[in-house]
């Protein structure tokens, strides 16, 4: 194979389960952003629309609900493929944030301020991936658990202080509206809106990169797939 022919290759990036994973993800994620704005804003005009379009308060309820148990049952499957399949142990393992993970943040910024002659060289995953994987595991999990202690209300009220649901409401609340915000302009501008990917980066459908967009936005990959001979 030439070498034109290998830079204009595909490569693997994401397999057809973690693309599942990422689609339903993505889906019940919207469906409760939605669902759970239309709640935490219905004493305005977008809030009151939003809930019509649901059906009503009664049906918004049921769909966020559906969502909510969807969520928290994606979040079981994916820690069991993490923990117990052969690629989830292994995409684990290059998701671990390390030393080099802020050493690069770190670089990044002095490289855009220009104290720094490079930009930090990236794995199969850089800060960016990293920050957002677990910022989004976290942030699923604590979603998780206080739309429970939410939902068993009549329970929580019987063992926890009134001042403990009000401040889990709160953090219910502003936690999805922090996961919105952070899918809406960081993901979906550093996966898709970024000028190397513009206007999509179709990975989350084929589960491909070009073999020329890996070498510039992470090079050490590129390599080690090179030295791999997968390139």
């Amino acid at each position: 194979m030439s070498v034109e022919s290998r830079e204009s290759a595909s490569v693997v990036r994401m397999s057809l389960m973690f693309r599942i994973q990422h689609i339903l993800l993505m889906g019940t994620l919207l469906v409760l952003a939605l669902t759970g704005f239309a709640l935490m804003y219905h004493d305005n005009w977008l809030g009151s629309a939003l809930i019509r379009l649901e059906g009503g308060v009664l049906f918004r309820g049921f769909i966020h609900c559906t969502a909510a148990v969807l969520l928290m049952a994606q979040m079981v499957f994916h820690a069991f493929y993490m923990l117990f399949t052969r690629e989830g142990k292994r995409e684990l393992k290059d998701f671990l944030l390390g030393k080099q993970d802020f050493a690069d943040f770190s670089q990044a910024i002095r490289f855009n301020l220009g104290t720094a002659s490079e930009y930090p060289r990236f794995g199969k995953y850089g800060y960016k991936e990293k920050f957002q994987y677990w910022g989004a595991t976290v942030g699923t999990l604590l979603i998780s658990v206080t739309g429970v202690i939410l939902w068993a209300e009549n329970i929580s009220m019987k063992i926890l202080p009134k001042i403990f649901l009000d401040i889990t409401l709160i953090i219910h609340g502003y936690q999805g509206l922090l996961a919105f915000v952070i899918l809406l302009f960081w993901h979906v501008y550093n996966e898709h809106l970024h000028p190397s990917v513009f206007p999509m980066n179709r990975a989350w459908l084929t589960g491909k990169v070009d073999a020329e967009w890996l070498r510039q936005e992470h090079p050490l990959e590129y390599e080690k797939l090179k030295q791999e001979e997968v390139l």
